[in-house]
């Protein structure tokens, strides 16, 4: 699983500005978040754009569920943390540009609840998810694109587990199209297949999915917003 659990991202959303040159100079700003976590995770990553053109308006949605132990921080802000079920959801909408900075960003909204359904199996073979969660972050940086946040998103996902269950010890970094994301990771895992739907629009093309039993995971998130 090139990307499973690189997309795990904090709440609430906080602008942190970064202290080097380029923040100094009235240069791009970026958001930082992380999260850490023990126990069950799945996840699943969608995009409408699996190849970058010119032009395009492209939106990545990610979905994680977690029956977990977590906590959560942004930039130099208190923990949050929580135990037991937890589904977050985040969309991230970029027009593709090119050049220099690749792509810019045309919206992005966050959720987050508790009041979820979240299980799996011991072994990772099946897990589901289920609930209606509240956005709460609605970012809109091109209102000329036509693109507004929802006010909530329905999550009902089942994901199967399809390859080995490996144990891992890892750390990555992957530079997606909007977001530089590195994570630590020990633990189990599982690569699956997920059906289901999210919200009421078409996804797109499955990127990545998976399911975990982490002994020990931490992923820290930097997202561009200028």
């Amino acid at each position: 699983m090139r990307k499973f659990l690189t997309a795990v991202v904090v709440w609430p959303i906080a602008l942190v500005t970064f202290a080097g040159p380029a923040s100094a100079n009235g240069g791009p700003r970026t958001q930082v978040f992380g999260v850490r976590f023990q126990g069950l995770v799945a996840e699943a990553t969608w995009t409408t754009c699996p190849s970058l053109r010119i032009g395009a308006i492209c939106t990545d949605t990610t979905v994680m569920a977690f029956d977990a132990t977590t906590t959560e921080w942004t930039g130099a802000g208190p923990p949050i943390r929580s135990r037991g079920p937890v589904l977050r959801t985040l969309t991230f909408v970029y027009r593709v540009v090119g050049g220099e900075f690749g792509t810019v960003p045309v919206a992005e909204w966050f959720g987050r609840t508790e009041t979820a359904a979240v299980s799996g199996t011991p072994r990772l073979t099946r897990s589901t998810a289920g609930g209606t969660v509240p956005i709460s972050v609605c970012t809109v940086s091109d209102p000329d694109a036509g693109v507004d946040c929802p006010p909530r998103l329905s999550v009902d996902l089942t994901w199967s587990g399809t390859g080995p269950l490996t144990r891992v010890s890892t750390h990555t970094v992957d530079h997606g199209g909007s977001q530089t994301r590195m994570t630590w990771l020990r633990g189990r895992e599982r690569v699956a297949t997920v059906t289901g739907r999210v919200g009421g629009t078409d996804l797109g093309t499955l990127q990545d999915s998976g399911l975990a039993r982490v002994d020990q995971g931490e992923t820290v998130v930097q997202h561009p917003v200028d």
